[in-house]
């Protein structure tokens, strides 16, 4: 059990030239039930008046503070990183700039830092259509090792974890799956897994710039990750299994995307 001084939590949200939406982002955040110890607002080198904006929530909310990568770096591991690295909590929530959470969102995590046992904590999200995301989800849900290895059943902007535990890989032909191969790695390392079936986020899934819109190269990236695993340690359990699932799976969407170019060429498919 931990105890409530040791759960101190900084919120990270990921932003890059979309103040208007950080912004409600960092609404919902300084809106919770159960405050977080800051909110960092982490830039991923903005041209635009996001640096300014968010200076001035630094020097009116106390909770509030920004920083900036300096340059683009073009994907949000950086930025992450950057968080995580001046945090002071010793929990760390993540949001990404155009998802926003539930009021009780961090209570509900918080009651769950007290009440299991886990170093990671998710939870299910509505979707812009007003779905689930994980329609049907159980209460509560702790995944394996070997379930994660499976699919990624956890939505970054729900995530809770470990200030210490995480870091994200930022190698470029990873851009869009580095909170993937973050939990793997947390995986790895027997981190706990908790989520939360109780939708408390809230997902934007119809924006065309986010970066999960891609899903060939997506699963591209997933597969490379796989393989890279898989030789990098060829007898844990599980690697070369989801190794060869992953070739398939990017085989098979691979086979789509041909046909979806051949039929909007006009040809007999």
């Amino acid at each position: 059990m931990t105890a409530p001084d040791q759960q101190t939590i900084s919120v990270v949200i990921s932003t890059y030239e979309r103040p208007d939406a950080c912004e409600r982002a960092l609404i919902s955040v300084l809106g919770q039930t159960r405050e977080p110890l800051e909110v960092l607002i982490c830039d991923d080198g903005s041209g635009d008046e996001t640096a300014e904006r968010f200076r001035d929530w630094q020097q009116r909310c106390k909770q509030v503070r920004y920083l900036s990568t300096g340059e683009n770096s073009g994907t949000p591991a950086c930025t992450r990183n950057l968080g995580i690295a001046r945090a002071r909590g010793s929990w760390v929530a993540f949001l990404d700039d155009d998802d926003s959470w539930l009021p009780d969102k961090l209570e509900h995590q918080q009651t769950a830092i007290t009440a299991q046992t886990a170093d990671v904590i998710a939870t299910n999200a509505w979707r812009s259509d007003g779905r689930a995301y994980f329609p049907g989800a159980p209460p509560l849900l702790r995944p394996a090792r070997t379930d994660l290895l499976k699919a990624n059943p956890l939505i970054t902007s729900s995530v809770l974890v470990r200030r210490s535990l995480v870091r994200f890989p930022t190698a470029r032909w990873l851009r869009g799956v580095e909170d993937y191969a973050a939990w793997l790695a947390l995986a790895d390392g027997n981190a706990r897994f908790l989520v939360l079936g109780e939708p408390l986020v809230h997902y934007e899934d119809v924006s065309t710039d986010r970066l999960s819109t891609a899903r060939f190269r997506t699963e591209l990236a997933i597969t490379r990750l796989a393989w890279q695993r898989a030789l990098r340690h060829p007898r844990a359990p599980g690697n070369l299994t989801a190794a060869l699932r992953r070739s398939a799976a990017a085989a098979y969407v691979a086979g789509g995307e041909l046909v979806g170019v051949r039929s909007r060429r006009g040809r007999t498919v």
